[in-house]
């Protein structure tokens, strides 16, 4: 690559201009207007998810912190993540976004500013890309180099993903990023304008500095030097954030990557041991490479190979792809916002190699070129269209149950709500994300929960869900305030002394009035009384009386225990939902009274389920689906009686109603 870097100096140095006559300057109008559609979507996609309240935890986390800042709490406490802001990955550059809380004061402004960073990168990649074509080539040619680029850029779907997943950082950092390798690159003096603002985007922005650093060490004499004080500056400021840890949003931090240290993931090591461990097994990190190969193709694929030529460019992605990619797990090494430097500047990268290789083989950089654009749109195929599916995930009708909840709740509250809908309720100084079993501390005033099941991106089970629900309309005393389209909203005042609350496993009945698509189609839900009596009840007809009441559980042998009434025959059926196999089915008769009926259930067989992947070349991996086999009870009615059903259990083989081995 240093005949790439000799190539360009030596047309900058001869004074070339950049060819911006003609056919490029027609493709660059081209681009901007692209983009600039581009752009709208960006916005109009963005006011869906937050119509549809499709925003998770992460966004709570942000939104959270713009909010009390923006209300003069400086020192804001994080309650997403249980630790003051500043410690989430050190991002200083939140502070004066707060201001434009004011300017328009709803979550939304986030999201938006997010659109118009990556957008703002991508002009600034692309009027870069036109530059470059223009001085190594000229004609038809640089047209041909400039829209490549483009194509690059603006057909790649993890764009979509990146402004998709609620609101971070990294656009912010990428705009700068991009900004800075072009001033250094042209040699500006501009360039050291904007390593405040990168350096205050936090800890993952300081490894772009260093990446863009050692680009500009390998790119030129001229830039030598200050690319190594950048570089520098970079690794500086990310070790120094380490050691105040304030990057406590990076999912342990550091010691993520103890593994290839250790060989083990709970091995907690000092930073001279991380980096001693790594250096001495390299072998590791080889295989950690080749066991994610599918993962790194995705995220280089879709914005052309070529660029890793690219001397200035190289250092910022390898920076960028090892890592996420060596983090331990899937979570950052799928494709995704944490590589949008890769999704943008990759491109620019591909048009310097290309020009490069045109001016030597001509024919072969034009069919490169050609080949490098259609299979970029290839991946734009195969994987634009999954972006609704795969992050708009409440519906419309779930959508509005929740405005109507949030504009009931007093600013003064604690709210604590389902992991996949809590971003918007976050513009509050107490929230709490629903997401596994456990304790979630309570302040002790008036406290929402607003439970979403099977909506949205949840890691809660949705049988804790429901066990959940369970306990606040029975032992603790919480006012129900609506449950309409799956979602369940109580008010609670926790007891004096009563400090925390506790979110159930999946051990406890579920109860059938509680499931997420309770009741079933011949079914109707009875919720007055105590609550002890609230039940499914049949509504007359023939079908489901009760349906959906569901456990992850792996494969084994079961017992189903239903606790129902029925004045006629009725069927008790349990479902593998993942195979769409029915695995038991018990007819009886009648009951007198309320009984307790017993199913056995062989699930021994898996059916796992796998997360859509793609086609052929144009692959990438997801975190799969939650482990296990999704079991679920229904309840079945000819209509020729009343049924009515109270919960359903599911307990280990062997095991009586009450969870004890029998015999024992």
């Amino acid at each position: 690559m240093s005949d790439v870097t000799a190539d360009f100096q030596a047309h900058k140095e001869s004074g070339v201009p950049s060819a911006q006559t003609g056919s490029l300057r027609r493709v660059r109008r081209i681009g901007c207007a692209v983009l600039g559609l581009q752009l709208a979507g960006f916005l109009a996609w963005s006011a869906i998810q937050y119509s549809r309240f499709a925003l998770t935890s992460d966004f709570a986390t942000y939104n959270q912190a713009w909010f009390l800042i923006a209300h003069g709490h400086l020192v804001p406490y994080d309650t997403v993540q249980r630790f003051q802001f500043w410690r989430n990955h050190g991002e200083l550059l939140c502070y004066p976004l707060a201001l434009l809380y004011w300017v328009w004061p709803h979550g939304l402004t986030l999201l938006w500013l997010q659109d118009l960073c990556v957008t703002g990168a991508e002009v600034v990649a692309f009027t870069w890309a036109c530059e470059l074509a223009g001085r190594l080539r000229k004609g038809r040619e640089a047209a041909w180099l400039a829209g490549a680029g483009l194509v690059l850029l603006a057909t790649n779907p993890w764009l979509w993903w990146a402004v998709s997943f609620d609101f971070h950082m990294e656009p912010f950092a990428t705009l700068i990023a991009v900004l800075l390798a072009r001033d250094l690159w042209n040699g500006r003096r501009r360039a050291w304008v904007w390593l405040v603002p990168l350096l205050a985007c936090g800890d993952v922005a300081d490894t772009y500095l260093a990446g863009v650093g050692l680009g500009g060490v390998l790119l030129s004499r001229r830039t030598r030097v200050p690319g190594a004080v950048m570089a520098c500056l970079g690794v500086g400021a990310t070790l120094l954030i380490a050691l105040v840890h304030a990057n406590l949003g990076s999912a342990r931090g550091l010691q993520a990557y103890s593994y290839l240290a250790a060989g083990s993931q709970d091995t907690q090591l000092s930073l001279s041991a991380l980096v001693k461990g790594i250096a001495s097994h390299p072998l590791g990190v080889l295989r950690v490479l080749w066991a994610k190969r599918l993962e790194l193709w995705a995220n280089l694929a879709p914005s052309g190979l070529a660029g890793l030529g690219d001397p200035l460019i190289l250092p910022l992605m390898l920076v960028v792809l090892l890592a996420n990619v060596l983090f331990e797990g899937l979570l950052f090494a799928q494709p995704i916002f944490q590589d949008l430097p890769v999704y943008v500047l990759l491109p620019v990268g591909t048009v310097v190699v290309l020009g490069w290789l045109m001016h030597r083989r001509r024919r072969a950089a034009l069919l490169l070129t050609g080949l490098l654009a259609a299979q970029a749109l290839g991946w734009a195929v195969v994987w634009a269209p999954r972006a609704p599916s795969q992050w708009l995930r409440v519906s419309a009708p779930t959508a509005a149950t929740l405005a109507r909840i949030e504009a009931a709740i007093p600013a003064s509250a604690e709210v604590i709500a389902s992991q996949g809908v809590v971003g918007e309720f976050a513009e509050r100084a107490d929230v709490e994300p629903l997401r596994t079993p456990g304790t979630i501390p309570v302040r002790g005033g008036e406290t929402w929960l607003v439970i979403a099941l099977a909506q949205g991106i949840e890691i809660q089970s949705t049988a804790s869900a429901v066990a959940l629900i369970g306990e606040l309309a029975g032992p603790l005393h919480a006012t129900l305030v609506t449950h309409a389209h799956g979602v369940w909203a109580f008010r609670w005042r926790p007891p004096q002394g009563v400090h925390s609350l506790s979110v159930p496993g999946e051990s406890a009945p579920l109860p059938a009035w509680a499931a997420p698509m309770a009741p079933g189609a011949v079914g109707r839900s009875v919720l007055t009384g105590p609550p002890g009596t609230w039940r499914v009840t049949s509504s007359g007809g023939r079908g489901y009386v009760a349906d959906e009441i569901a456990w992850q559980k792996p494969p084994g042998r079961y017992q189903a225990l239903v606790t129902l009434s029925a004045a006629g025959p009725v069927n008790v059926e349990v479902w593998n939902d993942t195979g769409n196999v029915l695995l038991a089915r018990r007819s009886i008769p009648a009951t007198s009274g309320v009984e307790s009926v017993v199913v056995p259930v062989d699930a021994t067989i898996a059916y796992r389920a796998g997360a859509y992947s793609g086609w052929g070349p144009f692959r990438a991996d997801f975190i799969p689906p939650p482990e296990g086999e999704r079991l679920e009870v229904r309840v079945w009615s000819p209509g020729a009686g009343t049924v009515n059903v109270y919960s359903a259990d599911l307990i280990g083989a062997g095991r009586n109603s009450s969870g004890v081995m029998a015999g024992s």
